[in-house]
Protein backbone atom coordinates (compact mmCIF):
# COMPACT_ATOMS: atom_id res chain seq x y z
CA UNK A 1 0.00 0.00 0.00
CA UNK A 2 1.61 3.27 -1.17
CA UNK A 3 1.22 6.61 0.66
CA UNK A 4 1.92 9.87 -1.10
CA UNK A 5 4.37 12.26 0.53
CA UNK A 6 2.21 14.95 2.24
CA UNK A 7 5.04 17.49 1.95
CA UNK A 8 5.22 17.04 -1.81
CA UNK A 9 1.45 17.25 -2.10
CA UNK A 10 1.48 20.49 -0.09
CA UNK A 11 4.27 21.91 -2.29
CA UNK A 12 2.26 20.98 -5.39
CA UNK A 13 -0.79 22.83 -4.04
CA UNK A 14 1.31 25.87 -3.15
CA UNK A 15 2.74 25.90 -6.68
CA UNK A 16 -0.74 25.51 -8.16
CA UNK A 17 -2.09 28.39 -6.08
CA UNK A 18 0.87 30.59 -7.07
CA UNK A 19 0.33 29.82 -10.77
CA UNK A 20 -3.37 30.58 -10.50
CA UNK A 21 -2.70 33.85 -8.66
CA UNK A 22 -0.24 34.83 -11.39
CA UNK A 23 -2.81 34.05 -14.12
CA UNK A 24 -5.40 36.08 -12.22
CA UNK A 25 -3.05 39.07 -12.12
CA UNK A 26 -2.39 38.81 -15.87
CA UNK A 27 -6.14 38.69 -16.58
CA UNK A 28 -6.75 41.76 -14.42
CA UNK A 29 -4.03 43.69 -16.29
CA UNK A 30 -5.47 42.60 -19.66
CA UNK A 31 -9.00 43.55 -18.56
CA UNK A 32 -7.79 47.00 -17.47
CA UNK A 33 -5.96 47.52 -20.78
CA UNK A 34 -9.13 46.69 -22.68
CA UNK A 35 -11.04 49.12 -20.49
CA UNK A 36 -8.55 51.89 -21.26
CA UNK A 37 -8.74 51.14 -25.00
CA UNK A 38 -12.50 51.29 -24.85
CA UNK A 39 -12.44 54.60 -22.98
CA UNK A 40 -10.09 56.07 -25.58
CA UNK A 41 -12.30 55.06 -28.51
CA UNK A 42 -15.46 56.26 -26.79
CA UNK A 43 -13.99 59.77 -26.39
CA UNK A 44 -14.80 60.35 -30.07
CA UNK A 45 -17.97 62.35 -30.70
CA UNK A 46 -19.05 59.89 -33.35
CA UNK A 47 -17.70 56.49 -34.22
CA UNK A 48 -17.03 55.09 -37.64
CA UNK A 49 -18.48 51.66 -38.37
CA UNK A 50 -14.98 50.22 -37.90
CA UNK A 51 -14.71 51.90 -34.48
CA UNK A 52 -18.17 50.62 -33.56
CA UNK A 53 -17.05 47.10 -34.45
CA UNK A 54 -13.89 47.61 -32.39
CA UNK A 55 -15.98 48.76 -29.41
CA UNK A 56 -18.15 45.65 -29.70
CA UNK A 57 -15.06 43.43 -29.96
CA UNK A 58 -13.41 45.04 -26.93
CA UNK A 59 -16.60 44.76 -24.87
CA UNK A 60 -16.85 41.08 -25.74
CA UNK A 61 -13.21 40.52 -24.76
CA UNK A 62 -13.70 42.41 -21.50
CA UNK A 63 -16.70 40.28 -20.63
CA UNK A 64 -14.77 37.10 -21.41
CA UNK A 65 -11.86 38.27 -19.22
CA UNK A 66 -14.24 39.20 -16.39
CA UNK A 67 -15.89 35.77 -16.55
CA UNK A 68 -12.49 34.08 -16.49
CA UNK A 69 -11.39 36.25 -13.55
CA UNK A 70 -14.51 35.30 -11.64
CA UNK A 71 -14.00 31.61 -12.36
CA UNK A 72 -10.36 31.74 -11.27
CA UNK A 73 -11.19 33.68 -8.10
CA UNK A 74 -13.71 30.97 -7.16
CA UNK A 75 -11.21 28.21 -7.91
CA UNK A 76 -8.51 29.99 -5.92
CA UNK A 77 -10.82 30.45 -2.93
CA UNK A 78 -11.63 26.74 -2.99
CA UNK A 79 -7.96 25.76 -3.18
CA UNK A 80 -7.05 28.09 -0.32
CA UNK A 81 -9.91 26.71 1.76
CA UNK A 82 -8.52 23.19 1.21
CA UNK A 83 -5.03 24.40 2.06
CA UNK A 84 -5.48 27.20 4.65
CA UNK A 85 -1.78 27.35 5.55
CA UNK A 86 -1.18 29.25 2.29
CA UNK A 87 -3.91 31.89 2.60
Amino acid sequence: MSHDDPGKENNDKVAEIAAIEERLQVLRVEHRALDLSLQEIEKHLSLTSQEQQEVARIKKQKLHKKDEISHIETLLAQLKQQNPANS
